[in-house]
């Protein structure tokens, strides 16, 4: 009677777990159809258009690609000094801050560009007493000296490519109108004289920022051999430095 129960007890075990060993060698049976994924990267198993996500595509590995400088208009403001050379010093000697400049390039090609500008240049000094001679008469005074020059010019400018920093060289010509002002005591001389200008210049253009302003320095010698003033001045000669803003 004890062995009945005994095999009774058993044979209800068993088929309680019959469906759990079942339903667990359902569950961890893989699949038959395609194999599932190793975890390596398998180049040829991409697919055209899809993602990758082995590629680093954060922005820092991004470059910004570089766009043709031909088409491009820039223009430029700024601050001049003059230093007056050659016999414009035996008429005025003194370094002028007094300058001024416009100047607008457009770009033919990505490192040639032609422009335009107008310049603007007051010289003042006041000279040692001078003995000056005029139609007969001489004067021995302290001489109060003022020249203004006012040039337009056609630049054309050849740019090193060093990346964002542009350093450029390049030719000038143009035509300039100076104004010779004297006073030595009683006496006042004046003249105007209008002469071919031409010369070379060197600058850099570096910008700022990608969206702010672009800063130029740029240094000029000029010759205007028709500028005369009486026998003082033969010629006008200078030594320009500009510092200018421009986009």
């Amino acid at each position: 009677m004890k062995s009945r129960q005994a095999i009774v007890r058993v044979a209800a075990l068993a088929a309680g777990l019959c469906p759990g060993l079942s339903w667990a060698q359902t569950y961890t049976q893989p699949a038959t159809g395609a194999n599932p994924p190793t975890g390596g990267y398998e180049p040829g198993a991409q697919t055209s258009g899809s993602y990758d996500p082995y590629v680093n595509d954060t922005v820092a590995h991004l470059e910004e690609p570089k766009s043709s400088e031909a088409g491009r208009i820039s223009g430029f403001m700024g601050w001049t000094f003059n230093v007056p050379l050659g016999s414009v010093r035996d008429f005025t000697a003194v370094v002028s801050p007094l300058g001024f400049e416009l100047q607008f390039n457009a770009w033919l090609l990505d490192n040639l560009s032609v422009g335009i500008s107008g310049e603007w240049a007051t010289y003042v000094d006041n000279r040692p007493r001078t003995t000056f001679s005029v139609d007969r008469t001489a004067v021995t005074a302290t001489a109060y000296n003022y020249m203004q020059t006012t040039t337009a010019r056609l630049l054309l400018h050849y740019c090193f490519d060093a990346g964002s920093v542009r350093p450029f060289i390049g030719p000038h010509v143009g035509v300039t109108w100076s104004s010779f002002d004297l006073e030595a005591a009683d006496l006042a001389l004046s003249a105007n004289e209008t002469s071919v200008n031409f010369g070379g210049e060197a600058g850099l253009e570096v910008p700022l920022g990608r969206y702010a302003p672009v800063a130029l320095f740029n240094v000029r010698y000029s010759f205007a051999p028709d500028a005369e003033f009486r026998s003082l001045v033969t010629n006008v000669q200078s030594l320009s430095m500009m510092l200018g803003v421009g986009f």
